[in-house]
């Protein structure tokens, strides 16, 4: 495969997996690609390979049908930029070769990954998901586990060892002790010795399945692994909890599959945790699949922000254009105190806001809080996501906050975002967003006044109720506020005419 992806081009990435096989189709913006078909069959392709060294008959006829249909859909979908991969289970086999044999007679390509590939890809996943991240990450399969480090790229050196779910219950039949054993030699025999006091970024369905259950055991207000954080010590206490039973109440979006991998997932977890000593523990639902994506971006591409990318691609399915949403955010900057660092989710906070303008009134609060909270916004911490939940709401007119948002930001972070939505909504319901009204208008903040200047021209659209407006976002800010006319808006100098 060759090129870059290009915009609203749909490509797709086979996954041959030693546990599952599955076809996942991209849509939208290349940063932040959209799912638009997500298939697997549990194929179990490495079931048997541990004690054969083979890849069963029944395996591959279930590979075999799921990559028939996947080939055929792939024709009917008119996708012709498919990347079909191939792991742990069919690198290990003896047979391996004829099965991906057996492949390519459907028609698809098959690309064997070596460890290091595997380890790798996973790893660019992680760095397209969080930008700048460093520490290690840990992808567990159904026939292995990699291990790699990361620091804003991706390091050489990644390992990987059979500890892959499959094989996981076999290993730990001699009892916790030889378990604990077996993964600390794994670790020493492959060389591995980083990871400690940093990150550590795990990634795999049956980990998905664990965050899910802990996500549940503490009644965390976020439905969305990604980006899920515990710190060692809490998660090294769920794992333990985890890896002598099944939960008795256990989240109902966990699979069967899942749910009975989930004492052996959280065996590994706890010994990788005693034995790398990570600062804490990020959930990725980013993994190899999007890896294969981001590594064939364009340079200029990758140093997008995803966030910023996701959600201006929803805006626009919102009539929202990004240019507009961009000139509100510049128009109420002046009121606000964030840093530059919070600038992109500022303007991210802004886009839904308008988005959830052009859904039913009753709707809005309600709608562009699930938007904040639950969508899947790469790039958004849970911090952001109470952010921006909370501007959209304060757009609406709502100051109070839910008791779950303050789990997640602190009171400064929530006061600040209530803010944002304040001035937000002084700024559509004065100008409409329209450009020239925009342009003839501002905000200026000084230490005890907040000032709203309108140069002649666009006077008629100041009302009493923007005035109400005004005071309601001057009164949070905690300063006096006033109206004045101006020759130019873009000025601080003003002339002494007042506006009642």
């Amino acid at each position: 495969m060759s090129g870059s992806i290009q915009q609203g081009e749909k490509r797709a990435i086979i996954d041959i997996g030693s546990n599952t096989v599955r076809l996942v189709v991209y849509n939208g913006p290349p940063r932040a690609p959209v799912v638009v078909l997500n298939e697997k069959v549990s194929a179990k392709l490495g079931k048997e390979l541990g004690k054969t060294g083979l890849l069963s008959e029944k395996a591959m006829h279930a590979a075999l049908s799921a990559l028939a249909r996947f080939a055929a859909m792939l024709k009917l979908l008119k996708v012709t930029d498919v990347d079909c991969v191939a792991t742990a289970a069919s690198r290990d086999a003896k047979n391996g070769p004829e099965f991906l044999a057996a492949v390519r007679n459907l028609g698809l390509s098959p690309r064997l990954l070596s460890g290091e590939e595997e380890a790798r890809a996973s790893a660019t996943g992680v760095v397209a998901a969080f930008p700048g991240a460093k520490g290690t990450v840990g992808d567990l399969g159904g026939g292995s586990l990699e291990l790699v480090s990361i620091d804003g790229d991706v390091r050489r050196g990644g390992i990987t060892l059979p500890y892959g779910t499959l094989r996981l219950g076999d290993l730990r039949a001699g009892g916790p002790a030889a378990f604990a054993a077996t993964v600390r030699q794994g670790l020493t025999r492959a060389g591995w010795s980083g990871g400690a006091g940093e990150p550590l970024y795990i990634v795999g369905g049956s980990w998905r399945a664990l965050a899910l259950q802990a996500m549940h055991e503490i009644d965390w207000p976020l439905d969305d692994p990604h980006d899920f954080e515990l710190s060692p010590q809490t998660a090294l206490q769920l794992c333990r909890q985890f890896e002598n039973a099944k939960p008795e109440k256990a989240d109902p979006r966990i699979t069967a599959s899942r749910l009975a991998s989930l004492p052996d997932a959280a065996a590994l977890l706890g010994q990788l945790l005693e034995q790398i000593g990570p600062s804490r523990i990020v959930f990725s639902s980013w993994g190899l699949r999007e890896g294969l994506v981001f590594s064939r971006l364009d340079a200029e591409t990758k140093a997008q922000d995803p966030m910023l990318a996701g959600i201006a691609a929803f805006a626009r399915g919102a009539q929202v254009a990004p240019d507009h949403a961009e000139a509100v955010a510049a128009w109420t900057k002046a009121v606000c105190a964030a840093p530059s660092t919070d600038d992109n989710l500022r303007l991210a906070s802004t886009m839904l806001a308008l988005a959830a303008m052009r859904t039913e009134p009753n709707m809005r609060a309600e709608e562009a809080m699930s938007w904040a909270l639950r969508k899947r916004w790469v790039g958004l911490s849970a911090r952001g996501r109470a952010m921006m939940a909370m501007t959209v709401f304060a757009n609406s007119g709502l100051i109070e906050v839910p008791p779950a948002f303050s789990r997640l930001a602190s009171a400064e972070d929530l006061h600040e975002a209530i803010g944002w939505g304040l001035a937000i909504r002084l700024c559509r319901r004065l100008t409409g967003c329209a450009g020239e009204a925009l342009a003839r208008t501002a905000l200026r903040l000084g230490e005890q006044e907040l000032v709203l200047i309108l140069e002649e021209p666009v006077q008629a659209l100041y009302s009493n109720a923007i005035g109400k407006d005004l005071r309601r976002l001057a009164e949070w800010l905690g300063v006096d506020w006033r109206v004045r006319l101006a020759l130019d808006a873009r000025s601080n100098e003003l002339n002494a005419a007042s506006v009642q």
